[in-house]
């Protein structure tokens, strides 16, 4: 996976985070929206304005 190819896929994420967070808001699960937000807080508000991504032991660079 290229480095744009995963940044593509954090923001696709991100995005089905906040409809998700959106629907859950809704209808009224506090406790659900809740653990989600807390879940994804690093990736929608990460320190520095950037996510560090990683390669994983294992699988090959590109």
């Amino acid at each position: 996976m290229t480095s744009e190819q995963a940044a593509q896929l954090i923001d696709d994420t991100l995005d089905l985070v906040h409809q998700r967070l959106q629907a859950l808001e809704a209808g009224e699960e506090p406790r659900a929206h809740r653990a989600l937000a807390e879940e994804f807080r690093e990736w929608r508000h990460p320190a520095g304005g950037h996510i560090d991504l990683l390669v994983c032991p294992g699988f090959p660079a590109a």
